[in-house]
């Protein structure tokens, strides 16, 4: 009775091993499985996420060139804008000489304006051409400044998605 206890033990521990393996391997497979879901789950939704930032881009962009075609100041830079009011002082300056009598203080006195102005445009020209060369934002519009960040939200979306994609690839295998 005693080899026949032994061989019992023997068989039921075999078979509890092997209950325990398959038991791991079914657990395995269903974790495997559900990793596969989230990441193909988080591959849609970098793909959805994707998909607005170009919609979003598409609709700056209508309205950068919207603006810039209708005039409107917010197609222009801070630096543009100072040299388009500096521009306007001198036009202003000049049709107050224009106006005054020969010879008069008023005259003298506008004219003296004008060189003022005109040294404050000539230093907001070169202030944005500088601000435009080293890629400051001064130079920059608000509007072409939503269609840059866009275009960065974009490029960290493709990031995304790549490494996703990677990431589900090697799960699955």
């Amino acid at each position: 009775m005693i080899a026949s206890t032994k061989s019992m033990y023997k068989v039921s521990l075999t078979a509890v091993a092997a209950a325990f393996a398959f038991a791991t391997a079914i657990a395995i497979a269903g974790q495997s499985s559900a990793v596969v879901k989230e990441d193909a789950a988080q591959l849609m939704a970098d793909k959805a996420a994707l998909q607005r930032q170009l919609n979003r881009l598409e609709s700056d962009e209508a309205r950068l060139e919207y603006d810039r075609n209708s005039g409107k100041m917010s197609a222009e830079s801070k630096d543009t804008y100072e040299v388009y009011q500096d521009r306007q002082a001198v036009k202003g300056e000049k049709k107050d000489i224009a106006t005054d009598k020969k010879a008069s203080r008023q005259m003298k006195a506008d004219k003296a304006a004008l060189r003022r102005q005109i040294k404050r445009l000539e230093l907001a020209e070169a202030r944005l051409k500088a601000d435009a060369k080293e890629g400051k934002m001064a130079a920059e519009s608000k509007d072409s400044d939503k269609v840059y960040k866009d275009h960065v939200a974009i490029s960290s979306e493709k990031k995304a998605i790549a490494a996703d994609t990677a990431k589900l690839k090697a799960d699955q295998k």
